[in-house]
């Protein structure tokens, strides 16, 4: 009996201990709970507040941050010119950040290499530190005897070339008399052609051109993307042509082909097609030089090159659309002229024109037209026939020209692309949605001065967090799918980011990240209001874009995404009119943990 009541006691001492337990961690969690963040937003020029960042809104777009390096190491190849590598180590914060991208940068004497990492927003992580080591070359060709230092997310090492880590052309030695060379390649000259429903061919590619019997063949110039033929057996001959028999070479891999150590003389380069090492060429037919022979004469010393021979196989390459089923649609890409509301004078005439992408799976021969289809045609022709074949995917550039009516107002003509056999279709492929151009007639204003646009606006920060209560803050907006919020991409009243570093490029943006270095035009750097501007501008397409991760901005934005133009883009692309004050290209930035 006593035995069982001091179990029974035991039992009821555990059940008030655990009880215990749990009211002082309700309390514990009543109290971090009850801890109010700051809605006072972060200053332009640092991160947000711990109080803030503790309760910030995670956006649905990945969170891009800088890795956390522990140490670097310097490794120099054993070669020259010297080849220089630089390894990383460290440690990643869970199993969900990974490495997005290393890049390396040379300032002067330093080299500015920056990893990045990128994270799911709404991933649910091991909170475990993840070792990692990151190998990033370094380009230090044709760099100066000296040293140089490498800072690899603010760790730094160094390095030292001895000598110019450059080769030195070696001075040619003259050629003697024996040393005479004949060099050429043998390529496949493409032509891609599809035969249709009536037996006519369609021109698929660039390369071809018509042999009059309605048919086509490759245009025997070797080009840009065109393959050699290796293995082919090259013959060469002793006096006029047709000759052989004095030796033979095999193409390489690229197609290339050298006979060396001739003298001074007459030669022939031939190829025997129905030689059993040539078996593979055939059916085709040469393109160049027409002939399967080509004649060379040969002086003391001579190096010949361009010694070539086009092929043009049957059967290749083969064309792999179905024309009874492919589809016809046009994606638009940009206006080369005319921008929407151009102001014309009366009876003026002028060219628009516009750059079309074949987005269908129909290849845009020249049987199809850019045809008139409703609204002011203005006295442009009903159809422009296209000039050469665009195969799906490609691009072309289309130009009418129209005379403005004599009446002021605002005229739009509306323009599809049509099959050859009439067929209409526009943008993403219904023929009711047009390309069009629109004017304003009326009184021109005066030509603007050369070099008098600019381009300029604001980058802020797009202020979003979550409150004690668990509601945004005003200015979130939620994305749409979760229960998560970011920046809205507008500016209402909140801080300006100074000191960011701005690019112009020319020409259109690329489809992902900032322009390349050699298209940038300028750079400028947002001043204590967030504001920055290009000036000096001709008309034309540009680029304005922010490099979040370039070591210039890396410290003042990471960790963060954009919220305007577009969620997760820096980038916007301005078509600048002549004189034209473009003052409102912004950025809106939200800092995010």
């Amino acid at each position: 009996m006593r035995q069982t009541l001091i179990i029974l006691l035991s039992f009821w001492l555990v059940l008030l201990l655990t009880a215990c337990g749990d009211l002082a961690n309700q309390i514990v969690g009543a109290t971090a709970t009850a801890e109010t963040p700051t809605d006072i937003p972060p200053t332009p020029t640092t991160p947000p507040t711990p109080e803030a960042t503790a309760t910030s809104a995670i956006s649905a777009e990945p969170v891009q941050g800088i890795a956390t390096v522990d140490s670097i190491d310097i490794q120099m190849l054993e070669s020259f010119p010297v080849q220089v590598n630089v390894r990383a180590q460290g440690n990643l914060p869970d199993g969900c950040t990974l490495i997005e991208q290393s890049r390396a940068e040379q300032q002067g004497d330093t080299f500015i290499v920056t990893i990045s990492t990128i994270r799911p927003a709404n991933m649910l992580c091991t909170q475990a530190l993840v070792p990692f080591q990151e190998v990033v070359p370094l380009d230090v060709e044709g760099l100066a005897a000296g040293t140089y230092t490498v800072d690899v997310n603010g760790v730094t090492d160094t390095f030292t070339l001895a000598v110019d880590n450059a080769l030195v052309e070696a001075t040619p030695t003259p050629a003697d008399s024996a040393s005479a060379i004949i060099s050429g390649r043998v390529w496949h000259d493409l032509c891609t052609v599809l035969t249709d429903e009536t037996g006519a061919q369609i021109v698929l590619s660039t390369g071809c051109v018509p042999v009059g019997d309605g048919t086509y063949e490759a245009n025997g110039r070797l080009e840009d993307g065109e393959p050699g033929l290796s293995n082919i057996l090259v013959s060469l001959g002793s006096g006029s042509c047709p000759a052989d028999g004095l030796t033979t070479a095999l193409t390489d891999a690229d197609g290339d082909f050298v006979f060396d150590g001739l003298t001074a003389g007459d030669y022939c380069v031939s190829i025997n097609t129905i030689a059993p090492e040539n078996a593979d060429l055939l059916p085709g037919v040469w393109t160049f030089p027409g002939l399967n022979f080509t004649a060379v004469t040969l002086t003391d010393g001579e190096i010949k090159t361009g010694v070539n021979f086009g092929w043009d196989f049957a059967l290749l390459p083969e064309a792999d659309i179905d024309l009874a089923n492919c589809t016809n649609s046009i994606a638009f890409v940009a206006d080369l002229s005319i921008p929407d509301d151009t102001v014309v004078g009366p009876g003026e005439t002028f060219e628009k024109g516009w750059r079309l992408r074949n987005s269908g799976t129909c290849p845009w021969t020249t049987g199809y037209n850019f045809v008139f289809a409703g609204g002011d045609q203005m006295g442009a022709p009903n159809a422009v026939p296209l000039a050469n074949v665009v195969p799906p995917g490609e691009e072309v550039s289309v130009f009418v020209t129209f005379t403005s009516p004599q009446t002021v107002g605002s005229y739009r003509s509306d323009w599809v692309m049509a099959n050859s056999s009439g067929q209409r279709f526009g943008v993403d492929g219904p023929a009711d949605e047009v390309i069009w151009v629109q004017i304003v007639v009326g009184v021109p204003l005066p030509t603007a001065e050369p070099r008098s646009a600019a381009i300029g606006g604001v980058v802020w920060e797009d202020v979003c967090f979550i409150r004690a209560d668990g509601t945004p803050s005003p200015g979130c907006v939620q994305i749409e799918g979760t229960n998560q919020y970011r920046g809205d991409g507008t500016l209402n009243n909140e801080p300006r980011l100074p000191g960011v570093t701005v690019l112009l490029a020319r020409g259109a943006c690329p489809d992902t990240g900032v322009p390349a270095a050699s298209a940038i035009l300028q750079t400028t750097v947002t001043d204590d209001r967030g504001l920055y501007r290009f000036t000096g501008l001709d008309e034309g397409l540009y680029c304005v874009a922010i490099d979040a991760l370039s070591p210039v901005n890396l410290n003042l934005l990471i960790p963060g995404n954009w919220t305007w133009p577009a969620p997760g883009t820096g980038r916007q692309g301005i078509n600048l009119a002549a004189g034209e004050q473009r003052l409102e290209v912004d950025f809106g930035w939200d800092y995010q943990e």
